[in-house]
Parts: structure tokens; sequence; C-alpha cells
């Protein structure tokens, strides 16, 4: 681009020259009611062509965009069919695998710990006091290895 800057330039200078040449030319000879009448038939074929160009690329837009749908409505279709399908399985394995094993892990714990109550071997913990039983378990353990808390 720089290359042709300076012939751009001169190309600007010499149409800038012919242009002021032709409105000092047609001053003198009383040429401008023609010219005038030639700028707006010019003006008018222009905006006839500007106005098909639009009209063309109006019609090709609905056209792509008509194409577009008629492509992803089925995409969109088997997404949706995916969509059931998974929701389905989701709530199959919630109610026949997930659930029961959740109430049978919650019978046995709640069992275990009715019978070590009442057996006596220990008393009802909450579980805020078992964190803290494990975690003083875990300090005496890092205690007797030789890891301080630092090197966590």
């Amino acid at each position: 681009m720089e290359k042709y800057k300076p012939y751009i330039i001169i190309g600007a200078i010499v149409v800038t020259a012919l242009i002021i040449a032709f409105v000092v030319f047609a001053t003198i000879l009383s040429w401008w009611p023609v010219v005038v009448d030639i700028v707006l038939v010019l003006t008018a074929l222009l905006s006839l062509i500007m106005l098909g160009a639009l009209t063309f690329a109006t019609i090709v837009l609905i056209r792509t965009i008509q194409g577009t749908r008629d492509e992803i409505m089925p995409v969109l279709d088997s997404l949706k069919a995916t969509t059931n399908t998974v929701q389905a399985t989701a709530k199959a394995a919630s109610a026949f695998g997930v659930a029961p094993s959740v109430r049978t892990a919650s019978f046995v714990v709640g069992a275990g710990e009715i019978a070590s109550t009442i057996l006596g071997r220990g008393r009802p913990r909450k579980r805020s006091e078992k964190r803290q039983q494990r975690r003083k378990e875990i300090e005496r353990e890092m205690a007797a290895e030789g890891i301080s808390d630092d090197n966590r």
C-alpha cells in the first residue's frame, strides 16, 4: 500500500483539477442545466440498481434463514429426545439404584448406633464430636510419623 500511496495522491490531485476545470468550462459555456439533468438521470439509475441489489440481498438472506431453520429443527428435536431419555434414565437409576442403597446404608448406620448405645459400648455422639475425635487421631498419627502441620 505504501508503494502506491504517491500514485493515489497524484491521481486525486489530477481528478480534483479536472473537476475544477470542468466547473469553470461549464460555467463559461452555460452547460449547467444539461449537467444537472445528466447527474439526476445517473443518480436515478444508480438508485434503481442499488434497490435491485438490496432486494436480491434480502431474498438471499430470507432463503438462508429458512434453510438454517430447516436444518436446525431436526437437531433440536433429536436433542429434546436425548434429554428426555437421559432424564428418564436418571429417574430410573435413582429409583432402583441410589434410593434403596441410601435407605439401606442409613438403616445399617442407625441400627449400629442404636445397638452401640443400648449395649453400653458407648454413648450417642454428635457428628461434630466424631469429627473432633477423628482430627485428634490424625494429629496423633502425624506426630508419630514426624509430620508437622506446616508441611501439609
